[in-house]
């Protein structure tokens, strides 16, 4: 799969599943920008990524911000000339909390963290891929936005939006050769869910490169039909 010369916007991409989506991205010949909040985040990113081909650039942004989106987007179109790909993966957690118990500062952080900076990167770089015919955009969302259990509804209910808004926007962008799907991942693999869950056996998780697998392919020329859509990958879990 190729995406040779797409210029593509990873928003967390500095995590243990950004660091898969950037390296699968760069890989397949894409030109990459990646946003981070900490900047203790960004060598062990370099890192990870130093053979994967070429290097992406990394920009300290807080999605949530719409003043730090417009900026993170119109650096990117002046440095590459245009986005061609929006990869939305920044998101939180929050769980164990009934509605009772869940303090409205809970509730607002998970929106604000999951659905409102997905809201502002795709008002940002929508006018863009507009201008240009061409875009594929992918949002992470969750298998808790469709089968949800108790103590999880602020995050539900933020996932369940994305999803929401995801089609919407799928809907609106339709005819300017611009694709809107979302990816809906059960428990990822990663060293911070293994640490959170002792107990538990990762081996039916889904790995964090089949999650980048997919998004790649969700934006290739081989997928232009695909828009609008949910799509699980749960692993066996």
């Amino acid at each position: 799969m190729s995406v040779t010369g797409r210029v593509t916007l990873i928003t967390g991409g500095t995590g243990t599943l950004g660091r898969a989506v950037t390296g699968g991205f760069v890989e397949a010949g894409a030109a990459v920008a990646v946003t981070f909040r900490k900047e203790s985040e960004v060598p062990e990113s370099r890192a990870a990524l130093a053979d994967h081909g070429q290097a992406p650039i990394f920009i300290q942004a807080d999605v949530s911000r719409e003043a730090e989106v417009q900026r993170t987007v119109e650096s990117v179109a002046r440095r590459f000339g245009r986005v061609d790909i929006l990869l939305h993966l920044v998101g939180g957690y929050v769980g164990d909390l009934p509605v009772a118990q869940t303090p409205e500062e809970t509730w607002e952080r998970m929106l604000t963290t999951n659905l409102k900076s997905a809201f502002l990167c795709c008002k940002h770089v929508v006018p863009i891929m507009q201008g240009n015919r061409w875009g594929r955009i992918v949002t992470v969302s969750s298998r808790a936005a469709v089968k949800v259990f108790p103590g999880i509804a602020a995050y539900a209910a933020a996932k369940a939006g994305l999803l929401a808004f995801t089609e919407v926007l799928a809907a609106e962008v339709r005819a300017d050769g611009i694709t809107v799907n979302s990816v809906l991942p059960s428990v990822i693999d990663t060293p911070a869910n293994r640490r959170a869950m002792p107990g538990a056996d990762p081996s039916p998780w889904v790995k964090p490169e089949e999650i980048a697998r997919l998004m790649l392919f969700l934006c290739t020329d081989a997928a232009k039909e695909i828009s609008g859509a949910a799509i699980p990958i749960y692993g066996r879990a």
